[in-house]
Order: structure tokens, then C-alpha cells, then sequence
């Protein structure tokens, strides 16, 4: 019988082999999708999780934009951005105004973390451990950095320590490091030595030190020298962004009200957060579950049994209906309303029932196009006929002689081709006129005036 890690080898083998193949199963590196073609062969989409979650008996969906109508009806929301940037301030207004509805659980995912990259990184020990050509190794090593080096480009345009309404993510620069130890309420299911999980950034609590250098850091403005000449005004890149007062905005903002309290349920044995929970009493019954990246739930991760437990406990603190699941690399666009108001032109397609209407209207449209133009593209020439066939001659003289409409003529012709151009006299042919032996005139010829 083939043990877990055998079967989690031959997974990442066939994988590995459809990376390199030309088929349509080729590996994605799309993050954070539930659903399609691209999330079901991606190792850092979360179909997988979103499969779980409804053999659970929980319904999902996927949420494109923050409308009134999804602010009633979901009751939690998987938000995986694909982003470091801060998030934009009308973003944290609807997420805080659904969270106070009470009951609802927003179950956050860190970005810091490439399963594409652990992917090849598997891949690349699996095949070195199984004697597969030295080259698909190090085609494996080259992936991985350079997906190691996408992410480390994302994480350089944002500022070490990214504030949200709810904790700050520390993205001090730092080695990613696998997680050896575990401790926490979560820890007692969660068998380390059969989990795959890393860290590199994580959320931090707030508190008084923290808001106070924040806002030091944020609340600046640029002193103008103008006795001094700028030789290149190029030269300092330090700007002020919208990101930046958002953050200060939400950082002020916290200074004046209560700070959410949260409590860590999985950690390493530094007390580095995994999986923390957070509450805050405006919110109500409502809770901030904060995944410190996608290496718990992603489709990669799952294929390991401890991170399988994992998602299982989180799967239990989930509601039983209406549970969205939302990514990208931009905030989704808040909605007024839930209909035309916010749509204009051909954006109208892109909304239900509309968008599904469209799809099938092109669909057909194609089909429609095809059976009425069957072919496309420059029009062929037909090879023209050859004139160097005698019988086409033949052919063309019958033709003439048909149109005549005279058998007297007809057979004249004939007699004078046998006894002319045959030469056979004798032919039976060349006698069909023996009682006129004048020269037969053809009847297309104009007659000649005397």
C-alpha cells in the first residue's frame, strides 16, 4: 500500500511533467483563485480549500465587487489578495461596515509566501531523490528563483510595516524559514512533521508604541529648500502616495478609538503568529481570522497532512452558507447598489444576468459565423484547364457542329477531315458524300459578295 508521502511524490511528478508538456494542463501560477480552469492547475490557487469547504456542506461563491447585496448576504469572505500595497480606505470602510453587522467572519491571507515557487522547490528535490536527468533539476532550481524573485519585487515597493484596521504586517527585509515547532489551541491536531509551512512576514497587535511609530513615520511633510539648486529633481524618490494617507488615516483613526484585541491560535515556538484571531467590540459577534500567508489553505499545501488539519479547523469556525471567496492583484470596486447605477455601456455586460446572456449570445454568434462563412482567409485561385489535349479540340468542333443544326454539313466535314487530314480515302468515313462533291460551305460563314 502507497504511504502518504508516495502519493504526494507521484502528485508532484505528474505535475511536473505537464509543466513541461504542451497540453492544456500546463501548470499556472495564477494565486488566489476558487474557481476555473487556471485555479484547478495553479499550486497557489485555493480551489482545493473552496472543494473542502463545500463537501462540508457550506456554500461558496465568487465575489467580483463590495455591494449591498453581498454585504447581506455573505457571511464570511476568504480574502486572498495578491498584493502588498495598503488597501484603499473605501475598501476598509465596507469590510468595517459588514463586520458590524455581527456575525460574519473575514478569514484574511498574508501574501508573503510563493507556493509556485514551493512547488518547484518540491519538484526539485523529488526529482534529484528519484535519479531523473540532472537537467530537469536544475530547470526546477531556475523556476523557483525566478519566482522567488517576482515575489521579492512585490514585497520592494511597499514600506516594512503595512497598517490595516484590524493589525500591521511586518515586511521587514528577512529569510523565509519553515516552520519546525508549533504551539497554540491548533497546535494539539496539527502534526508538525507532516506539514509544509513557512514564514518570512506576520501580523503584528497594535498597541501604544506601535501606533505612536506609525504615525511618526507616516505623518511627515517634505521642507522645501529653494536657495539650494536641485541638480536632478529625479534624484530623491521618496513621495507622497495614497497609500500612505490611507494608512495614516487608519492609524489616527485607531489612536482615538479601541484597539482590536488579538489572540494567537497557531504559532511557532517564538510566538510567531500563524493563525491569529482578532475582535474588536464595535464589531459584535463578529471575528478577523488571519491567515499569515496562503502555505495552510493553498492547492499545493494540502497535499501535505498537516496542513490539511489545518484548513479542517479553520473549515469548522466557518459559517454554514453564503462564504465568498475574493482575490486580485487591486481592491475589488465598492458598488453603491446593485444595479444600473454603476454601470454604463457595455460594462452592463459584465453583470448577472447579463454577463452569462453575453457569453452564450457570442458563443452562438461564432457558431452562426462559421455555418455562413465556411471559409476563411485569401481565396484560391482553380488550376485553369490545359489547352494541349486534342480531344478538347474534338470537343470544341462537335460543339460547332451541333449549333448548325445541318447533318448535310455535318457529314461533309467529316468526310473532308478523313480524305484531307487522315489521308484514308478509302475510309468509310471519307464516302459519306459521294453524291455532292462540291466543297460544303459552313453555315457560319457570311457569304462572299461576286
Amino acid at each position: 500500500m502507497m504511504t502518504f508521502n508516495k502519493v504526494a511524490s507521484l502528485i508532484l511528478c505528474c505535475f511536473f511533467a505537464l509543466a513541461f508538456s504542451g497540453c492544456r494542463t500546463s501548470l499556472s501560477t495564477q494565486y488566489g483563485l476558487s474557481d476555473g480552469v487556471d485555479a484547478k492547475y495553479s499550486p497557489a490557487s485555493v480551489s482545493l480549500f473552496r472543494n473542502l469547504i463545500n463537501a462540508n456542506g457550506r456554500s461558496t461563491m465568487a465575489i467580483r465587487s463590495m455591494s449591498p447585496r453581498a454585504m447581506t448576504r455573505l457571511k464570511a469572505i476568504v480574502w486572498s489578495p495578491d498584493s502588498f500595497e495598503p488597501h484603499q480606505g473605501e475598501t476598509l470602510a465596507w469590510i468595517d461596515r459588514w463586520l458590524s453587522l455581527g456575525e460574519r467572519t473575514l478569514v484574511y491571507v498574508g501574501r508573503d509566501f510563493s507556493s509556485t515557487a514551493d512547488y518547484w522547490s518540491m519538484s526539485s528535490e523529488i526529482l534529484s531523490r528519484n535519479s531523473v536527468t540532472q537537467l530537469s533539476s536544475l530547470v526546477a532550481k531556475e523556476q523557483k528563483a525566478v519566482e522567488l524573485a517576482a515575489l521579492d519585487r512585490m514585497r520592494a515597493h511597499v514600506r516594512s510595516k503595512v497598517a490595516t484596521p484590524w493589525f500591521v504586517f511586518d515586511h521587514s527585509p528577512g529569510a523565509e524559514e519553515r516552520v519546525t515547532d508549533l504551539t497554540g489551541p491548533w497546535s494539539e491536531s496539527t502534526d508538525v512533521s507532516k506539514s509544509r509551512l513557512f514564514i518570512r512576514s506576520y501580523p503584528v497587535p497594535y498597541d501604544a508604541e506601535t501606533l505612536a511609530t506609525l504615525v511618526a513615520e507616516l505623518d511627515w511633510e517634505p521642507v522645501v529648500d529653494t536657495s539650494a539648486k536641485v541638480v536632478n529633481a529625479n534624484a530623491y524618490d521618496r513621495k507622497w502616495q495614497d497609500s500612505d494617507a490611507n494608512m495614516l488615516k487608519t492609524v489616527k483613526s485607531l489612536s482615538q478609538e479601541s484597539v482590536p484585541e488579538m489572540e494567537i491560535l497557531l504559532s511557532t515556538q517564538n510566538n510567531t503568529p500563524l493563525v491569529t484571531e482578532i475582535v474588536a467590540s464595535r464589531w459584535g459577534s463578529s471575528r478577523v481570522i488571519v491567515l499569515t500567508n496562503a502555505s495552510m489553505i493553498s492547492n499545493l499545501a494540502l497535499i501535505n497532512e498537516g496542513n490539511l488539519s489545518i484548513a479542517k479547523k479553520l473549515i469548522d469556525t466557518l459559517p454554514m452558507q453564503n462564504i465568498g471567496f475574493l482575490t486580485g492583484s487591486n481592491d475589488p470596486p465598492v458598488r453603491k447598489d446593485d444595479f444600473s447605477s454603476q454601470q454604463k455601456g457595455f460594462e452592463m455586460l459584465t453583470m448577472w444576468p447579463l454577463n452569462v446572456i453575453s457569453l452564450h449570445a457570442v458563443f452562438l454568434g461564432m457558431l452562426v459565423l462559421l455555418a455562413a462563412f465556411p471559409i476563411f482567409g485569401r481565396a484560391k485561385q482553380l488550376p485553369s484547364k490545359s489547352t494541349r489535349e486534342f480531344s478538347q479540340h474534338i470537343e470544341a468542333a462537335g460543339g460547332l457542329l451541333s449549333k448548325s443544326q445541318d447533318r448535310s454539313y455535318a457529314l461533309a466535314t467529316i468526310a473532308e477531315y478523313f480524305r484531307n487530314v487522315r489521308k484514308e480515302p478509302t475510309s468509310p468515313w471519307a464516302n459519306l458524300d459521294p453524291m455532292n462533291q462540291q466543297e460544303p460551305q459552313s453555315p457560319f460563314k457570311k457569304p462572299t459578295r461576286e
